[in-house]
This record gives C-alpha cells, structure tokens and sequence, in this order.
C-alpha cells in the first residue's frame, strides 16, 4: 500500500511540474510574440510614420539590424543603409506619408502585418533603373494597401518580404489609364 501512495505521489508530482512547465513555456512565447508584434507597431508608426526624418532615421538604427535584407517586387535589397535610403525618399516624395496597421499575426520570429500606407506625393520619386523612370511630383493622393512578412532576430528587423499594390497606385497617381489601355488577345502569343 505505501509503495502505491508513492508512486501516486510521484505522479502527481510530475504532473504538476510539468504542467507548471507548459504553462511557463506558453507565457514566455507569448510575451515574445507580443514583444515583436510591438517592435513592428514602432517600425510603422516611428520610422514610416514620422514626418521627423532625423528621428525616423534613428529609430531605423534600433529597429533595424544592419544587415537587413528587404525583397520586393523590383527585387532585393541588402543592409540598412539602402532601407535608409529608402525611408528619405519616402519622405522626400511624400511629406505626409503614414502606415496605418490593420491587422497582426505573429508566430515564432515572424510578423505578418496588412497596412494601409497614405500620403500626397509633393516629391519626386526617384527611377528604379529596369523597372519605372523618375516619377515627378504630382500632388496627388495615393492610398496603397500592402501586406509584409517581417523576420526578426535578437529584438530587430533582419528580414521583410513586401507585397504592395503598386497597379491601384500608379492608377492614383495616374500613370496608368486602365479605360484607354489595349491588349492584345491570348491568341496573340501562340
């Protein structure tokens, strides 16, 4: 009989350590999940929303590791001086510019986030050698949903995958004309 008491006891004890353990496990994944979930809130809201460029510019230095990569649909870019780069122009081409998140889904050291980005362009925007010519200002008022898969590591951004709607934007801005645009038919390209 004392020997069935022990091995009940042993049991119970082990049952209890480890759910003790998963819970612990559990707390401290979602603290982190929600620790990289916050460093993309600040990513949006202090480096693309700032209208500061000095203080984007060092948030950028936080945030962001220095050999972060970004692809997109023009390519892939390599360090954190390129995303700097991209951040002035940003500015530069629209004063007003600002993401607004809509939604956020984090799991291991990935964040998802789908955005809203808005702004004015009163800037020109500079030519992507290949893929689009300086675009001059306009003053007109885009409005671009986007969707981005962020990698993070150590508390920063290491890498981002963008998937922007660039077709709805160059209509804003109107460089395309979708009611005066012709195509040829898919019979064409037999």
């Amino acid at each position: 009989m004392k020997m069935i008491g022990t091995v009940l006891a042993t049991v119970i004890c082990l049952a209890a350590g480890f759910a003790a353990g998963y819970k612990t496990a559990l707390v401290r994944e979602h603290s982190r999940l929600e620790r990289n979930k916050q460093i993309l809130r600040r990513i949006h809201k202090e480096v693309w929303s700032n209208p500061d460029l000095k203080a984007a510019l060092k948030a950028a230095d936080e945030l962001y590791t220095p050999d972060f990569v970004v692809h997109d649909s023009t390519g892939d870019y390599y360090g954190l001086a390129s995303r700097k780069k991209d951040i002035a122009d940003a500015r530069s081409a629209y004063p007003d510019y600002n993401e607004e998140v809509l939604d956020m889904v984090a799991e291991g050291d990935v964040v998802v986030t789908r955005f809203l980005s808005t702004g004015t362009q009163k800037g020109d925007i500079p030519a992507i050698p290949g893929y689009q010519p300086l675009l001059p200002a306009n003053c007109r008022p885009v409005r671009i949903p986007a969707l981005a898969l962020h990698r993070l590591v150590n508390g920063k951004l290491a890498e981002q995958w963008e998937y922007e709607d660039y077709w709805s934007a160059n209509i804003q801005a109107g460089l395309i004309d979708p009611d005066k645009m012709t195509f040829k038919p898919a019979s064409a390209c037999r």
